[in-house]
């Protein structure tokens, strides 16, 4: 059966990020151009050691992209223990030895479920801990807005994606030992619990003595830091794997691909506020200082202050920038059912002839693949594979006026 839906924008979460041209910023209600370009916001993470999981051995921290996080003593560490049946003793030993000539027999499901539980809480448990004292451990989306005295709004600034650590912690066994039936092993945790920092950029003192005489305090927002394992993850059990340029034992488990995550964190949208810096602080933090945040902020994520933005897409934003807009995923009204995507169709107003859009289809959110992209308004032709979502991404220059109203769909079903 083929359908046709019309999904207006104002139904639709989505992302904005501009793309400014060189020389030029987003403009504010309360910002001259001169202020907000002297007066802007940098971010940074930096670890630090994470109460419960000091390390035993001493070592330089470094992160995915070459930082380094002085703050650490070394990587978190922690320690697990559990029975083990004597039918699974050879291959327990086996683990650590590498000798398997003993081992015969399939492993029991005692050692399945034992062994799985026990890694699921040191994760679990690390990532709440992480939380708890309002650390940063997985990519989220950052940006930053003036709020005025007279209760108005700045432009919304886009930081972009906060990368601390992309993939999930492999887990390096420092010590071990096998004492009757119960296995003990200590282990680090390759993640690094990060606090977030900024600092305020000022190349004229006049500018920021306008910005501060009208505001009253910047609201900085985040999304969701994006899980970095499925929490039902499998637990295979001790692998040989190179960390350091050496093979480790490391408990090994499922985990979602590098690329998979950093898509996620680039696709949403829903900001929070998790901050707020007042303007007597935004003459004075010229270095890198922690964000104030209240306790627990991390914890009660949904319940913080959410930064909206809906109805048609209006960009007010200097001539000869760029407007990209990502939508959230979109079932089309079949959530549980596989569909064939025809064609799409944007609506509204905007250089038709400019206009880029492509289309994304995924099974269950977690893996995104492209199908089509074209410039121009409508993609249509479209056959293949069968997609229960759908993520349209669309990029247009912007012109005085503009504004992209709603997405037509053609399914068959």
């Amino acid at each position: 059966m083929r359908i046709r839906k019309r999904i207006e924008f104002e139904d639709i979460k989505f992302s904005k990020r501009i793309i400014i041209p060189e020389n030029t910023d987003e403009i504010g209600e309360n910002e001259s151009g001169n202020a907000a370009d002297a007066v802007s916001l940098e971010f940074n993470s930096d670890g630090r050691d994470l109460g419960g999981y000091s390390p035993q051995y001493a070592a330089a921290v470094t992160g995915p992209d070459g930082s380094t996080h002085p703050g650490m003593g070394g990587w978190p560490e922690t320690e697990i223990s559990f029975a083990v049946i004597e039918e699974d003793l050879p291959r327990v030993n086996a683990w650590f030895t590498d000798d398997y000539r003993g081992v015969t027999s399939p492993e029991s499901t005692t050692l399945q479920k034992n062994r799985t539980s026990a890694i699921r809480s040191v994760l679990s448990n690390y990532f709440s801990s992480a939380s708890v004292a309002n650390r940063f451990t997985s990519p989220f989306r950052l940006g930053w807005r003036y709020r005025y005295k007279d209760g108005s709004t700045g432009a919304f600034h886009d930081f972009g994606v906060m990368s601390v650590f992309a993939t999930a912690p492999r887990l390096p066994i420092t010590r071990y030992s096998i004492s009757g039936k119960t296995l003990y092993t200590a282990l680090q945790i390759r993640n690094i619990p990060a606090r977030l920092r900024y600092r305020v950029v000022v190349s004229d003192e006049t500018a920021l003595a306008e910005i501060t005489k009208n505001v009253d305090f910047i609201e900085v927002f985040a999304t969701k830091p994006v899980p970095l394992y499925d929490p039902s993850t499998d637990v295979a059990g001790v692998r040989s794997i190179v960390i350091d340029g050496e093979p480790k034992r490391c408990w090994h488990y499922t985990s979602y691909d590098e690329s998979e995550v950093i898509l996620r964190a680039e696709q949403d949208n829903d900001f929070r506020r998790i901050g707020v810096i007042s303007a007597d602080e935004i003459g004075k933090n010229r270095d890198y200082t922690d964000l104030p945040m209240s306790a627990g902020t991390l914890t009660g994520f949904s319940r913080l202050p959410a930064y909206t933005e809906s109805g048609a897409v209006t960009p007010s934003t200097p001539a000869g920038s760029k407007l990209v807009i990502t939508t959230s995923p979109l079932h089309l009204g079949y959530p549980d059912d596989d569909k064939c995507l025809r064609s799409v169709y944007l609506r509204g107003v905007f250089p038709r002839d400019k206009v880029r859009m492509r289309i994304y289809g995924s099974h269950h959110r977690e893996q995104w693949h492209l199908i089509a992209e074209t410039t121009g308004p409508m993609i249509s032709g479209l056959l293949g594979m069968r997609w229960r979502w759908f993520l349209i991404e669309i990029e247009s220059p912007v012109r005085e006026g503009d504004f992209f109203e709603a997405l037509t769909f053609v399914v068959n079903v």
